[in-house]
């Protein structure tokens, strides 16, 4: 497969992860150290999954599959939007169950399938592989609401929904930190989509 890199570069600004297999909300780290596994001790991390409600048309709830969903990222400038339709002056990607907050590409929700994300501050650290959009969904609105926030504005599934960034799966494992650049490579055959996205 080829692919085009598009003209802007993000910047790795936040990092965060859970600590227990029960959490939803993530935790702020100053690094990670990713394998073809994921992030090590993460509630999403592992080569395999139980199929769930995302899959309920392709296999019975548990059957064991191949795990896409090992990380999610989030847009700073996607996550500001959201913030504001919230009635909020600002989220905390860790209510929303985020392991890497991105800054730099506004549009991270709309990166097509099989988009690369490749990691590095001059020499590459990893890649990561964009499997599909993170649907929207109650949970972070819950948790905000738990912590004392008062959202006055649209509920996060309508504020987020084309906001919430994307999910994948590390293809080339190393350690990260906040301030690493992202370059974004997108098949070829969806270039057209990057005018679309960035237009000059």
């Amino acid at each position: 497969m080829k692919f085009v890199k598009i003209p802007h570069q993000g910047t790795l600004v936040g990092l965060y992860r859970t600590f227990d297999k029960s959490d939803f909300v993530t935790t702020e780290v100053q690094k990670l150290s990713l394998t073809l596994a994921g992030i090590p001790g993460d509630r999403h991390s592992g080569f395999h999954k139980s199929a769930g409600v995302r899959e309920k048309n392709l296999y019975p709830k548990g059957t064991p599959i191949a795990n896409h969903r090992q990380w999610s990222a989030l847009s700073v400038e996607e996550l500001d939007v959201i913030s504001k339709k919230m009635g909020l002056e600002d989220i905390a990607p860790s209510f929303i169950g985020a392991n890497f907050l991105i800054e730099g590409i506004p549009f991270l929700t709309q990166l097509p399938p099989l988009t690369r994300l490749r990691i590095g501050n001059g020499k590459l650290q990893s890649t990561l592989v964009v499997y599909e959009e993170n649907l929207p969904c109650k949970f972070p609105e819950e948790e905000m609401r738990k912590a004392g926030l008062q959202p006055n504005g649209d509920s996060f599934p309508i504020a987020a929904l084309n906001r919430r960034g994307v999910v994948g799966w590390v293809e080339n494992g190393g350690r990260i930190m906040p301030g690493d650049k992202v370059d974004v490579l997108i098949p070829i055959h969806w270039s057209d989509k990057i005018n679309q996205l960035w237009p000059k």
